[in-house]
């Protein structure tokens, strides 16, 4: 009687233990099935493209003057392109530039005769060049120079073609536009993501991922040879890139 007791009890056991891992592998397949329903769930996502503009007029102006002498004798050539270079520094004072605004550049010297050019004419042996660039916040003084230049000729002093002046937003003044460009990009951004939810019957999750993207500063008017450097008027666009979770409605 204890042997078949003893039996009954071990088979009791066995059955218990069927059950206990039997349930074992449903909860574990369940649980399995759920974490690949949540991955795909996961898995879908839309990336939208949100973009912002603004116009922007460029705080920061540089314009070059550059002008070229000959002489005979470098050491007179010399003495021109100082005495030239004083005539260009009081030009740009009377029209309201500060020292510390006029930065003439290095002395440039050319010897044609050494280059086999100009054999029959020493008078113009040498050809000396130099730059001076005038770097002002007032955008609009520079923008009255450059239509001024001509002035320069009447005083005596010829300026090589030059491709004008070149306006420049710096970065504390797009610093400054940036945080609500950025906002009004990733909002529009959102907006998109929406649409598309709603289309596909999908709801809007959280963000899988965005990126700001770049800063873009263009010419404010488009149009042939809108070089965006020559124009004081800019156009700033902000792209945000956004990728969304779709959550099922």
């Amino acid at each position: 009687m204890a042997e078949q007791g003893g039996r009954s009890a071990a088979w009791w056991l066995t059955l218990l233990g069927c059950i206990v891992v039997a349930g074992g592998t449903a909860v574990g397949g369940y649980l399995a099935g759920q974490g690949v329903l949540l991955s795909r769930l996961q898995d879908r996502y839309v990336t939208v493209k949100g973009v912002a503009e603004a116009e922007l007029k460029a705080d920061l102006a540089v314009m070059p003057l550059r002008f070229t002498l000959t002489a005979a004798d470098v050491r007179d050539g010399q003495a021109q392109v100082e005495a030239t270079t004083r005539t260009v520094a009081d030009f740009l004072k009377a029209r309201g530039f500060a020292e510390d605004e006029i930065a003439p550049g290095r002395v440039e010297v050319q010897d044609r005769t050494a280059q086999g050019m100009e054999r029959n004419n020493p008078a113009t042996r040498y050809v000396l060049n130099r730059t001076v660039t005038v770097r002002s916040g007032d955008v609009d003084k520079i923008t009255a120079l450059d239509r001024a230049t001509g002035d320069l000729l009447r005083a005596g002093v010829v300026l090589g073609g030059g491709e004008g002046p070149s306006y420049i937003v710096t970065a504390e003044r797009l610093n400054a536009v940036k945080p609500d460009l950025i906002r009004r990009a990733t909002e529009a951004a959102r907006k998109s993501a929406e649409e598309f939810a709603d289309l596909s019957g999908s709801a809007i999750g959280a963000i899988r991922r965005a990126n700001q993207g770049v800063i873009v500063i263009q010419a404010r008017d488009p149009g042939e040879n809108n070089y965006e450097p020559h124009f004081v008027d800019k156009r700033i666009r902000a792209v945000a890139t956004v990728d969304y979770y779709l959550a099922q409605r």
